[in-house]
């Protein structure tokens, strides 16, 4: 064997060595994460997620839906629309998602007082909104790293459960449709707000008046199917002047 080959072979076995310590790594930080997780109490969960709330400084438009460790005997997946959106058409109001062949979101008659989706329950947490420095218009937060930052206590409360990845915890629990600490908007259960595109926008028209539809719910496939769709984000749409017309879209990576 050449020269030039063995030293192919060492770089390829020292390259697979780098990759395999990395992934170990990433492996260990997450099933931290997971771990510390699963011991916060529902007040020790309140309390994180209020403290997200406060981080904002003008009224909230829409929600993220963030992980509890509270299950439920609910087969269905309902997700209910907190009454207190302003100017939100469907507040009040409950969507379910089922899954068959495609994934399907819409409005049904039924009682839900939380959202579950697979047994499991979720807290519908505000997301942060600003005014931004031109004070003339308003966006949302969705960075952990910045509820973090922006609030001393908040740090104080996640460092006491999770003390060497405290912003790391935040992103786990903000993000469900993976057990990731990586924040990633696709893997967001929101309701209102924007919606975070897998693929390019794909912004819904009414086809009644030809307006743009607002997105009303965004879930990942994870939280709504055990084996299928689960490379695939899906948004429910609606009218804001016709409620009663609604669209489903799937996105998938």
């Amino acid at each position: 064997m050449s020269p030039l080959a063995v030293l192919g072979i060492l770089a390829a076995s020292t390259a697979a060595l780098a990759l395999a310590v990395v992934l170990v790594r990433f492996n260990r930080k997450r099933l931290c994460v997971a771990r510390c997780a699963a011991t916060l109490t529902p007040e020790q969960l309140e309390r994180i997620y209020s403290l997200v709330e406060q981080t904002g400084t003008t009224a909230a438009n829409g929600y993220v839906l963030a992980r509890t460790n509270k299950a439920t005997t609910e087969t269905r997946c309902l997700v209910p629309i907190p009454k207190e959106l302003p100017q939100f058409p469907w507040a009040g109001r409950v969507v379910e998602a089922t899954v068959s062949n495609t994934v399907e979101l819409q409005f049904v008659e039924a009682t839900a007082f939380e959202p579950s989706l697979l047994g499991h329950v979720y807290r519908p947490v505000q997301v942060p909104r600003h005014v931004t420095k031109s004070l003339s218009e308003e966006g949302n937060a969705f960075s952990p790293e910045r509820y973090v930052a922006d609030s001393p206590a908040l740090s104080v409360a996640l460092s006491a459960v999770c003390p060497k990845y405290p912003t790391e915890l935040l992103s786990y629990l903000l993000c469900v449709g993976r057990a990731s600490f990586e924040f990633d908007p696709i893997d967001q259960a929101r309701i209102g707000t924007s919606p975070a595109w897998v693929q390019d926008p794909e912004h819904q028209i009414c086809d009644e008046c030809r307006k743009r539809m607002h997105l009303v719910l965004q879930l990942p496939g994870t939280v709504i199917s055990r084996k299928a769709f689960h490379r695939g984000t899906f948004y429910l749409f609606g009218c804001v002047t016709h409620p009663d017309r609604t669209k489903t879209l799937g996105q998938f990576t």
